[in-house]
């Protein structure tokens, strides 16, 4: 691809806006839920610790598919930033499914899809630049 630079900026912006957005919310989220004196219903969702069998599954693929993108870094460009995207909204639920209890936590849920959503539109977008740029060079043969 010719524009790798500018692709780059894209991907490392859309990458650090969406990890600040991640790291804002869920402090807000942990500081309302542990600031807030709540009864009755409102009080189902909770600061709390909690470990189980979901929250394995979900660390063992992020690491899995951490190390994987670890091996293929400079491969992948410019899909790269954009699995890492997704990887990282895995992060931010299991966050939230560890460090909450109750309804609270299909906040980590909505920010996986959101980041999921961006990861695959930017995958979406460079394949559909990569096939126009591939049919520029055919034509000029």
């Amino acid at each position: 691809m010719k524009n790798n630079n500018t692709l780059k900026t894209i991907n490392w912006v859309t990458f650090i806006i969406i990890l600040m957005v991640g790291i804002f919310t869920a402090g807000m989220t942990l500081y309302d839920l542990n600031t807030q004196v709540a009864f009755g219903e409102e009080g189902q969702s909770r600061a709390g610790f909690r470990w189980g069998i979901l929250q394995k599954i979900i660390l063992a693929i992020i690491i899995l598919s951490s190390f994987l993108l670890s091996i293929g870094w400079k491969r992948l460009f410019p899909f790269n930033v954009p699995i890492a995207i997704i990887i990282a909204g895995l992060c931010y639920q299991l966050f939230f499914f560890t460090f909450t209890i109750g309804w609270v936590g299909f906040v980590g849920t909505f920010g996986f899809l959101i980041a999921f959503l961006i990861g695959i539109i930017l995958i979406i977008s460079y394949t559909v630049l990569k096939f126009i740029e591939s049919r520029k060079y055919i034509e000029m043969d």
